[in-house]
């Protein structure tokens, strides 16, 4: 029996639905699947620039003058990033440039000394190495005060009650504007958020945990925290509805979800994610980011975000991006480049977001179901290039993974 060329394929990647996405909307006359343009739906303020790596940069002061000539304000520094050079080469540029410090908002972090590696057996902070370590970040930052002060770690060794009443005594100085935590557990901040506002203080208002579309499947480095899997939403939901600020790093999963071929899945080996290596050589750092990303799904979600930055004119790193920026109006993203164009790039996600229907794909790839048609044809959406259009979404729809009430 001769084969049937014409039969559609079947796909794990996401293909399908897609497909289905399409014939619906053929049917209906509205599209789904696509990024909407809304001029100024994220504010400039939710796209951070982070300035971890900012010492390797070919020339660091031109790199943070472009930033801010594209109408970046915030920036996103750390006591222990590039071992003090990250604070110490920012506070040099804003004391050369003639820049108005109200025009700029300052995070930083610190807390863990200076580990750099979030040893949870570092020696165990003391009210006093606090205090020395903000009064170090602002000679360092050449600033009286900081926008941000956050814990770059938790330590279970000492009770939230110390960290909550520690940092409000620097509050009442005026050297920290707000205070927030980084790598904390849900139940962890809660737990300092109710102790300060049952006592009489101020809470914290900000959180900094891994946040991607490529979630991580277990911790990418060590003593972090990743609200990534679905199992989170509900977690997301209370901070939006305590007005606290979830800060993201690592959105762009260490590059796989910016280059379109960053480790192959049929390249990727993971018998060799637990082989012993050294802490702090690159081999071990590829180690950590290929056992937290290279998965299954993970390629899922990623051939998806491909196709759809394909039909809308957009970069891979733009629709990982927007995946968090879409998810709440309390969510802001930290990025961090070496390379100008990459910063436009990102000031051009303030007037872009994700519709409802492509945010479930991503998440669930039989959030979208039919009984129109007995299959659900790859080659359509392969024939089916830049004909999706802004999508009309329908009023309380909520994603397949959200609760039931």
């Amino acid at each position: 029996t001769k084969k049937n060329t014409n039969t559609p394929r079947y796909s794990r990647d996401g293909t399908l639905a897609l497909a289905l996405c399409f014939l619906l909307s053929c049917a209906s006359g509205v599209s789904a699947f696509s990024v909407q343009k809304n001029q100024n739906v994220n504010s400039i303020h939710r796209i951070v620039f982070g300035t971890a790596a900012l010492s390797k940069a070919e020339d660091p002061h031109a790199m943070l003058d472009a930033a801010f000539e594209k109408g970046v304000r915030r920036f996103d520094l750390a006591r222990t990033y590039g071992m003090g050079a990250s604070e110490r080469i920012f506070g040099e540029w804003l004391l050369s440039r003639d820049i108005d410090r109200k025009d700029i908002d300052l995070i930083t972090k610190g807390g863990i000394g200076m580990d750099g590696y979030g040893d949870p057996d570092r020696k165990i902070l003391t009210q006093e190495d606090l205090i020395e370590e903000v009064d170090q970040s602002l000679a360092t930052l050449n600033v009286e005060d900081v926008d941000l002060y956050m814990f770059h770690r938790d330590d279970a060794r000492l009770s939230a009650d110390n960290f909550v009443e520690w940092i409000n005594k620097i509050v009442a100085t005026g050297k920290i504007k707000r205070w927030g935590v980084s790598n904390w557990s849900f139940d962890r901040f809660r737990a300092a958020h109710n102790y300060a506002l049952e006592n009489g203080f101020v809470p914290p208002t900000a959180n900094s945990p891994q946040f991607s579309l490529a979630a991580p499947v277990c911790d990418v480095w060590p003593s972090t925290q990743s609200i990534s899997q679905p199992k989170h939403v509900e977690e997301i939901e209370w901070y939006a509805d305590n007005g606290v600020e979830l800060l993201c790093w690592e959105v762009l999963a260490k590059g796989f979800m910016a280059k379109t071929d960053l480790w192959p899945e049929e390249e990727v080996d993971p018998s060799t994610f637990d082989a012993p290596v050294e802490r702090g050589t690159d081999e071990w750092r590829l180690q950590r980011i290929q056992k937290a990303y290279c998965n299954r799904e993970n390629y899922r979600r990623r051939n998806l975000a491909i196709k759809l930055a394909e039909k809308s004119d957009l970069k891979l790193a733009q629709i990982a991006m927007l995946y968090p920026l879409t998810k709440g109006k309390h969510i802001s993203v930290i990025f961090g480049s070496a390379k100008a164009d990459h910063i436009d790039d990102m000031v051009a996600l303030q007037h872009f977001n994700i519709d409802d229907t492509a945010m479930e794909l991503f998440v669930d790839p039989n959030s979208v179901s039919n009984n129109f048609f007995p299959f659900k044809p790859q080659y359509v959406m392969d024939h089916a290039r830049n004909k999706v259009q802004p999508f009309a979404t329908r009023k309380n729809q909520k994603p397949a993974f959200a609760k039931s009430e």
